[in-house]
């Protein structure tokens, strides 16, 4: 009976030990522990929006909602945001407008994954009346849509983070009150190469890493390899929850080459260097990035970043998305009406339907 119980307690160690790829080695001194993954938590990678369960591109069917009375394509107030947020973004406007059939297509400057109106099932009115719609959707990123928010040249944004503080300043300047409110759930994710043996970090050997305190993948578990450590641009909706989810304070190893502007910077980044670590926002990497077979999200502190545990929160770094409008938007103004929807029941649902989890 004690044989029997050792037994399994030796494979439950071992099964503890290789879960999400680790090491069963002894950590050293100089070597950081190794945050085993809950071994309840079982999980799967989730499936890209954007491709079919056969691997081919999908359709996106907008979903029965109740209308905004006297909303039409003409007075569809002008949106912008982040770059990860331009499905939700597209996706509201088709849904309280046109109802149209949906698709996702490769962007033509990066290849990354978009979402748009299904044109092969539209007569020409029907194109014709898609872009006056899309012409009220604007794609500038983060900080330039709060810029443009804040000028008064879009009515309302949707971004993957809130205000900043050079965005706050930037307001203050222009006399200007903003009003933002958390609409949805993301997680903020931490990418590797798939060549890459290592699947879970802790959240102190993140930091450590972009604090310059770890420099090789052995230190986490690896091989003996120099850990490349990529970054994104200050203002950037990434830089921003890097600093204030997972740094907090800690100071970054400020190296402009491995700094990069664009949101498939990372991942172009990670595809050429099997070694290099760089993060982004879940929602980007699973739908957009297109770059599914050769980069991954990895497991930190043990949980994944999948939906399951952005919904319950277990994740570490589950982050929001924003809608925000000027405090001087009248309330009665088809802009500010949006605003309100989309913490509605009806709301909640376009947020589920473009693959956000709603809060």
């Amino acid at each position: 009976m004690k044989h029997a119980y050792l037994s399994l307690l030796t494979l439950a160690i071992i099964a503890l030990m290789g879960a999400c790829g680790h090491h069963a080695d002894e950590p050293t001194p100089d070597q950081p522990n190794i945050v085993p993954v809950d071994p309840y938590i079982t999980w799967q990678e989730d499936t890209p929006m954007c491709r079919s369960t056969h691997g081919n591109i999908s359709f996106l069917t907008p979903p029965e909602v109740a209308p905004i009375e006297g909303l039409t394509v003409e007075n569809f107030p002008v949106i912008d945001g982040s770059d990860s947020t331009q499905p939700l973004r597209t996706l509201l406007a088709v849904t309280l407008t046109l109802g149209y059939r949906c698709v996702w297509i490769p962007w033509v400057t990066d290849g990354s994954m978009r979402l748009s109106v299904s044109y092969s099932v539209l007569n020409e009115e029907q194109i014709a009346q898609f872009r006056v719609l899309h012409e009220k959707l604007k794609i500038n990123n983060t900080h330039p849509s709060y810029e443009n928010l804040i000028d008064g040249t879009v009515d309302l944004i949707i971004c993957a983070r809130e205000s900043s503080e050079d965005e706050i300043n930037y307001a203050k300047e222009k006399g200007v009150t903003l009003i933002e409110k958390p609409i949805g759930l993301d997680s903020f994710a931490f990418l590797l190469n798939r060549k890459n043996s290592v699947s879970n970090l802790s959240h102190e050997q993140i930091v450590a890493i972009y604090s310059g305190q770890i420099t090789n993948w052995s230190q986490v578990g690896g091989t003996d390899t120099t850990i490349v450590a990529y970054t994104r641009n200050r203002n950037s909706g990434s830089q921003e929850k890097m600093e204030k989810l997972v740094m907090q304070g800690v100071p970054m190893v400020d190296n402009p080459e491995l700094r990069g502007g664009s949101m498939m910077w990372p991942y172009f980044s990670i595809m050429a260097q099997p070694y290099g670590i760089a993060y982004s926002p879940y929602y980007y990497y699973l739908n957009m990035s297109d770059s599914y077979t050769q980069v991954r999200a990895i497991c930190v502190n043990g949980v994944p970043p999948t939906r399951q545990y952005i919904r319950n929160r277990q994740y570490p770094y589950v982050s929001e998305i924003f809608a925000c409008i000027r405090s001087d938007e009248p309330a009665d103004s088809y802009a500010h009406k949006v605003f309100d929807y989309l913490t509605t029941t009806d709301g909640k649902r376009i947020i589920e339907a473009s693959g956000y989890v709603s809060n």
